[in-house]
């Protein structure tokens, strides 16, 4: 969306014929209110987390309204400064020290604000004590042994539109509130993140073949885990071809769908039902788990109750189902038949809870894509 023109959005229910029209002058009336902590020294150690609130931002003619929160990507977040001008990110910072190869050549400097994590759908905001000592660490890149004192921060709130592409825009911002925190503990910002590792499950599911078997990640180089479709033998490497591997002499411990006597070469033998599994795996431990797992389609078409289950598709390494809408509808994916673990968002980028697919009314194949995350992402096709 750009702010250039004008851009009419479509009115929530109760407003439909308003056509409400985006304020683009910069006279966006938006109001933190000051909190009850504010003046005072708030040991962040000693609470779980602060809340504040504000007032809804004047973004239409007449603050005719966008719709119910979160329908049309309007969310807000919470900024925290140093000195209250928010001119440059601790993050646009970092990157100026980090090289080609991820490594820090310095310390960064100049900037004085970040964003806490986390987005808040209304207008009020739990800021979590954890997110804020982190900030205050970012904002003042502290060296080790520094003594926790109380310190001053700025806190404002920025609406932000979330676009279907994934980027946001901001829409206004808040006035400013300084508050007065006490660190609960020092961290080391300048720590390089986990980079994820990947084991690779060739075997006879996928013909043994790196360039199509599952893969399963982990971002502590100990403990893996993923979806990978089996049947039969299989063993696990640490790159995408034969010049290592973890067969059945590498592990001691197993689920029961699992037997280490030697397949042959040092396969392992997987004497489960064909399926598609949840596989945990620490390669310190020297264990393996794998869970079956049944995986199916779910929506408005079926009054989310009788779920349609999906089927393996050894050609094309994904789950499918071909269904017949009879109507445009909404609908979702989720495992075992239950809302612990369900798929929405977008086609290209699955999300844990994510929203409902729409699709039109008529004869579909729905593809799911889950065993290749580190090489294609978790990702749907609908046909």
């Amino acid at each position: 969306m750009a702010l250039a023109g004008l851009l009419v959005f479509t009115a929530c229910e109760e407003d439909r014929d308003s056509n409400p029209v985006l304020n683009t002058k910069g006279n966006v009336e938006f109001k933190l209110n000051t909190p009850e902590f504010a003046g005072l020294n708030v040991a962040l150690g000693s609470t779980d987390f602060l809340t504040m609130t504000w007032s809804q931002p004047v973004l239409t003619t007449d603050n005719a309204p966008l719709g119910a929160a979160g329908t049309y990507g309007m969310r807000y977040a919470v900024q925290v400064s140093k000195d209250g001008n928010f001119t440059k990110t601790f993050e646009s910072a970092l990157a100026e020290v980090t090289d080609a190869e991820g490594n820090f050549t310095g310390t960064p400097t100049g900037h004085d604000y970040t964003t806490l994590d986390g987005f808040f759908d209304e207008c009020r905001a739990e800021m979590p004590a954890d997110d804020l000592n982190s900030a205050l660490n970012k904002l003042y890149v502290w060296p080790a042994g520094t003594a926790m004192k109380a310190t001053d921060a700025y806190l404002r709130v920025v609406a932000l539109w979330m676009k279907g592409d994934g980027s946001q825009q901001v829409l206004a911002k808040s006035n400013v509130v300084k508050v007065i925190l006490i660190p609960s503990k020092w961290i080391d910002v300048m720590e390089k993140p986990a980079e994820e590792s990947y084991l690779w499950v060739p075997g006879n599911g996928n013909g043994w073949n790196h360039g199509v078997c599952p893969i399963l990640v982990s971002e502590d180089g100990e403990n893996y885990s993923g979806y990978a479709y089996m049947d039969g033998e299989f063993k696990f490497t640490p790159v995408g071809d034969w010049s290592a591997e973890f067969n059945n002499g590498s592990f001691k411990d197993v689920s029961d769908n699992i037997d280490l006597g030697d397949g042959g070469g040092g396969n392992i033998n997987f004497v489960g039902e064909p399926g598609m599994y949840y596989f945990t795996v620490n390669i310190v431990d020297k264990t393996i788990n794998a869970v079956a797992t049944t995986w199916s389609i779910i929506g408005g078409f079926n009054n989310w109750g009788d779920d349609v289950d999906m089927t393996y598709d050894t050609g094309n390494h994904c789950l499918t189902a071909d269904v017949n809408f009879d109507t445009d509808t909404e609908w979702k994916f989720r495992r075992d038949h239950d809302w612990a673990v369900n798929f929405g968002g977008t086609f290209d980028a699955l999300e844990q809870d994510g929203g409902n697919f729409t699709a039109t009314a008529g004869a579909h194949t729905i593809q799911l894509f889950i065993e290749r995350p580190a090489q294609d992402g978790m990702r749907a096709v609908l046909k």
